[in-house]
C-alpha cells in the first residue's frame, strides 16, 4: 500500500513540474519599458504606456481588458504592435517594437509594462 502511495506521488510531482516548465517556456519576455528615463539633465519615472497597431503615426490604438490591477492587450500574430512609453514630467516617450509578443500588460504602482511571447 505505502509503495503504490509513493508511485503516485512521484508521478503527481512529475506531471506538476512538466505543466510548470511548459508554463515557463510559454512565456518569453519581448520588450519592456525601462522604469526611469533620462534626458541628460533629469531622471523621469514610468506613469502610463499605450500600445498601438503598427507605427504611432498611424494612431491605432489598441483597448486594453481591465483585469484586477492590471490591463492586458491579448494579440494577434498578424499585428505589429509598438508599445508607448510615457514618463512623469516630460513630453518625452519612448516606441518600442513588440512584434512577436502575443499579449502585453501594464501593472502596477510603480508602473510596470511588458510585452511577452
Amino acid at each position: 500500500m505505502l509503495s503504490n502511495n509513493r508511485k503516485i506521488a512521484i508521478l503527481f510531482t512529475s506531471l506538476l513540474l512538466n505543466i510548470i516548465s511548459i508554463n515557463c517556456y510559454a512565456q518569453t519576455h519581448v520588450v519592456s519599458c525601462p522604469a526611469t528615463f533620462s534626458d541628460g539633465n533629469s531622471i523621469f519615472r514610468l506613469i502610463n504606456v499605450s500600445l498601438y497597431d503598427g507605427p504611432v503615426c498611424m494612431k491605432a490604438t489598441l483597448v486594453p481588458e481591465f483585469k484586477k490591477d492590471k490591463q492586458l492587450w491579448v494579440l494577434d500574430t498578424l499585428m505589429d504592435p509598438s508599445l508607448v512609453c510615457e514618463y512623469a514630467g516630460t513630453r518625452h516617450y519612448i516606441v518600442l517594437d513588440a512584434k512577436g509578443a502575443t499579449y502585453c500588460e501594464k501593472k502596477g504602482v510603480p508602473v510596470q509594462a511588458e510585452c511577452m511571447q
